[in-house]
């Protein structure tokens, strides 16, 4: 034998030693936790009193304790025993039973002191009931003489000492038994790769199938001590609660920790219950792809919902693996539902959308916006003038969806935002010396509606889109929101604009006319280079004139296309104006 197979054969041994020092003697029937019983008695192992079995053949064991003979006499049932009479070694004794069906009534006499058994044979097939009271006792199918005691138990000074076993090597792998392949696969569990089949299974029989030393998970915890703790926690997993074998292979299996599963990946085994199709649609989580449900879950058991090996909020377990995005998840302003839960949004499993969200970006967003922010969905839906990226759903283009520095969670402050797609408009704004206030301050939606309007250019309110346009205050309700109206509507002024020749308003005398000028016409909406935003020229039909536009002390002069050069001044009227 090589060195490696003799220490893992060793190791396996001591394991199974280890197991079988809490077993008690004769899975409880013999010690029954005391050396010594008070008074003479004989003790059965096997079979108990008022029990029904399957097989024909039993096997009788028992001890006795208080009584000095040599030998014990059993009647009532054919034994493997000459007149019924079988020899006392070390106070134990043994013997093959035939059973007659229906209840057999069993007298064991040692000395001065009698036992009876009544024992049930139903054969298999049978659709006989047992008589009331009656259990079923699981004995092994092909019941034979036990090898003999000394096997399992100690034997000290001519008695048996049954309160601790021998973990006795055995024969049950034989070829004309049970598979000689229980120890074959690659992972194997360390009583069956030492042979020690008595580490779970009673010999003598017992009340569980397969003649299990104990029910559920109470057999492996014999062993597996440290994981009572898993029983503590407020979430278990239901197949933990009962029995472990639903998802461990008692004996072997290819996988790591004996899983069960027909797949190279833990989620074959998942699947045995869990339905398989939430897992497998079009964009699956990383970890969902490969199989490896334990990347998320306790298997077992767990502090937290779904057995998950970290809280779901404040994204505690996506930072377990996506550690590289909690940065940009502690900026400003933080979106609630990322506070709250990342599965708000993305189904950690799998999904037909991309970033496994759990519909599309528009459906998705509009399931809380449009009872938080009805404004923004009214303006996309009735939008005669759209904005391209609200108008194909596509929010993020302009959003962050997890955290940002801006209101409402832009993508970058407004002005960079907008002439991230605005480029021209951008490169106008940052040449120009002189910028319109809410272009100044990086406010956009001072004048345009992000999500669409009623009105051209997305305006907030309407504006004349044409060169001349005979006054009317509803077509400035746009600059007048900002600027005053009377500005426009007064004649005659010394306080209300410096634009005047004398006291003649020049703002009145550009608006009210046959064919008024509208506030484009000379200004720059965005920014100029020109003192008051003067605009550098004046698109007229096809052609573009130029605007100078020279400030003086009290007055200016401009120099433009559309009429020769004007001066005004505000001390000393130039144009020869009424009432100037």
């Amino acid at each position: 034998m090589k060195i490696g197979n003799f220490f893992f054969v060793f190791f396996f041994i001591l394991l199974s030693l280890a197991c079988v020092l809490f077993t008690v003697s004769s899975q409880k029937v013999l010690a029954s936790g005391h050396a010594v019983a008070q008074g003479p008695a004989i003790k059965l192992a096997a079979p108990p009193d008022r029990v029904w079995v399957r097989e024909e053949k039993v096997f009788l064991s028992g001890v006795l304790t208080g009584i000095n003979v040599s030998t014990v006499t059993v009647k009532g049932v054919r034994t493997g025993a000459k007149k019924g009479i079988l020899s006392v070694d070390g106070g134990a004794f043994g013997t093959m039973l035939s059973l007659k069906k229906g209840v057999n009534t069993i007298e064991i006499t040692a000395g001065p002191v009698k036992e009876r058994i009544r024992v049930c044979y139903i054969p298999a097939g049978s659709n006989k009931r047992p008589p009331r009271g009656f259990r079923h006792f699981y004995v092994h199918a092909k019941q034979t003489p036990l090898i003999g005691c000394r096997e399992c138990h100690r034997y000290r000074k001519g008695i048996f000492k049954f309160k601790r076993m021998i973990p006795a090597v055995s024969n049950c792998t034989s070829s004309s038994c049970h598979s000689n392949t229980q120890a074959r696969q690659a992972h194997v569990h360390g009583p069956v790769g030492a042979g020690i089949c008595i580490s779970c299974h009673n010999p003598h029989g017992s009340f569980n199938r397969y003649q299990l030393e104990r029910k559920g998970k109470e057999l492996c915890l014999v062993c597996h001590q440290a994981k009572r703790a898993w029983y503590k926690e407020p979430v278990i997993h239901s197949p933990v609660k009962e029995d472990c074998i639903d998802c461990h292979d008692p004996h072997q299996s290819p996988k790591r920790f004996q899983l069960k599963g027909t797949g190279r990946s833990i989620s074959s085994l998942c699947f045995n219950c869990h339905d398989k199709t939430i897992f497998t649609r079009k964009h699956q989580h990383g970890p969902v792809a490969a199989g490896d449900c334990v990347a998320c879950h306790n298997p077992h058991a767990s502090t937290n919902e779904k057995l998950l090996i970290a809280p779901m909020a404040d994204g505690q377990l996506c930072f377990q693996c996506h550690s590289d995005r909690r940065e940009s998840f502690n900026r400003k302003y933080v979106h609630d539902p990322v506070r709250d839960d990342c599965g708000n949004c993305h189904d950690p499993h799998s999904s037909n959308f991309r970033y496994q969200l759990l519909d599309s970006q528009p459906r998705l967003c509009k399931s809380c916006h449009e009872d938080l922010n009805p404004e923004v969905f009214k303006d996309i839906a009735t939008a005669r003038y759209e904005h391209p990226p609200a108008a194909k759903g596509e929010c993020t283009a302009c959003h962050e969806p997890h955290a940002s520095n801006y209101r409402p969670l832009l993508a970058n402050s407004m002005e960079k935002l907008c002439f991230s797609c605005h480029e021209d408009l951008g490169d106008h704004v940052m040449e120009s010396r002189f910028r319109h206030g809410p272009v100044k301050t990086g406010d956009c939606t001072a004048c345009h509606k992000p999500h669409g309007s009623q009105f051209v250019k997305l305006l907030v309110r309407y504006y004349p889109t044409q060169f001349y346009a005979a006054y009317s205050p509803d077509k400035y309700d746009l600059c007048f929101g900002c600027h005053n109206k009377n500005i426009a509507k007064t004649k005659y002024t010394t306080t209300l604009t410096n634009f005047r020749d004398g006291k003649f308003n020049l703002h009145y005398f550009h608006v009210h006319r046959k064919k008024g000028r509208t506030c484009t016409a000379c200004h720059a909406p965005h920014a100029s280079n020109q003192y008051k935003h003067i605009r550098s020229e004046v698109p007229f039909g096809g052609w573009s004139y130029p605007i100078v536009f020279t400030k003086r002390k009290t007055g200016g002069t401009c120099v433009v296309g559309c009429h020769a050069p004007k001066t005004y001044d505000r001390v000393h009227p130039r144009l020869n104006l009424p009432g100037g």
